[in-house]
């Protein structure tokens, strides 16, 4: 039964997977290493088989609808914390498609060493449950990395946009200043961005701020985009404002930094004790245990 499974996934992806890709390296090789045609920010695995993902997404949707609403929620979220602009028949699309894949190139190798159906078996489940997990690790830990460069990339902006202010433009324009000296590649600049633009269309400065936080999903931005839209409100300087948010931010990560460093003494003392204290004893110990064999008490210990 094993054996004719992995037979017949073979032989699909022989005919119908293999040729496909091919023809995309032949005719099209920008189309499996650039960016998608309406330039979404991608992963390099998901821009690979982009094409694939668009054509077999709509085939998804009943595996979406079987996951429950709450799991749809994080997924979506993790999506937009990351800045992939994909729907879930895609994600699924894409892990369906790697389980498949590395199933097969899998089984293949292991053919060359075994024909064994259950060693087979057991390497195509492996496979399979690396490559559909995959692409969901793969965008939590691209938002858990854009989470990490946009708290690192604050403290900096929240004193340029504040000196900015203090020097006589207002927000807006501070905010542009900002992005103009930053790589574009830069997160945080990248959602300031877009902050600008929700505020070119009308929305107001809370609003664009209370959005920019729900994108970024860290207590750190909620605290501060908490502080600087109740002082939009309120009427108060927005300069004190990010002075404070700022300092506290800094003090915040000095603490985190504290607990890391504490954290990595106290995991020493584990590997010092098994492996290093063992070889310091026996270096220690060793010349002195030459030293009494040479002097003849190990024949009296004899």
């Amino acid at each position: 039964m094993a054996d004719n499974f992995i037979f017949t996934a073979i032989i699909v992806f022989l005919v119908v997977f293999l040729p496909y890709l091919i023809l995309q390296m032949v005719l099209n090789p920008a189309s499996l290493t650039g960016s998608s045609p309406d330039g979404r920010n991608l992963p390099p695995v998901f821009k690979m088989i982009w094409k694939i993902l668009v054509y077999s997404a709509d085939a998804m949707t009943p595996l979406v609808e079987l996951l429950s609403p709450q799991l749809q929620g994080k997924l979506l979220n993790t999506l937009k914390v990351a800045s992939i602009r994909m729907s879930l028949q895609h994600l699924l699309a894409a892990s369906v498609f790697l389980s498949a894949f590395l199933t097969v190139v899998s089984v293949l190798l292991f053919l060359c060493f075994t024909t064994n159906g259950g060693v087979l078996a057991a390497v195509a489940v492996i496979a399979a449950v690396i490559g559909l997990m995959y692409p969901f690790t793969t965008i939590q830990d691209l938002a858990q990395k854009r989470q990490l460069q946009i708290m690192r990339s604050l403290p900096f902006a929240i004193d340029l946009i504040g000196s900015a202010i203090r020097s006589g433009v207002d927000f807006i324009a501070a905010i542009r200043y900002y992005i103009s000296s930053e790589n574009e590649k830069n997160p945080l600049a990248v959602e300031f961005g877009v902050m600008l633009r929700q505020l070119e269309l009308g929305k107001t400065r809370s609003e664009a701020v209370e959005d920019m936080a729900s994108r970024i999903q860290t207590e750190a931005f909620s605290a501060f985009a908490g502080a600087v839209s109740h002082s939009f409100e309120a009427g108060t300087s927005i300069i004190d404002t990010m002075k404070i948010q700022a300092a506290e931010m800094r003090r915040e990560r000095f603490n985190i930094a504290e607990r890391k460093a504490a954290k990595a003494a106290s995991s020493m003392i584990f590997p010092i004790a098994v492996f290093i204290m063992p070889a310091m004893v026996l270096i220690i110990a060793a010349p002195i245990v030459i030293q009494v064999f040479k002097s003849g008490l190990g024949d009296v210990m004899k």
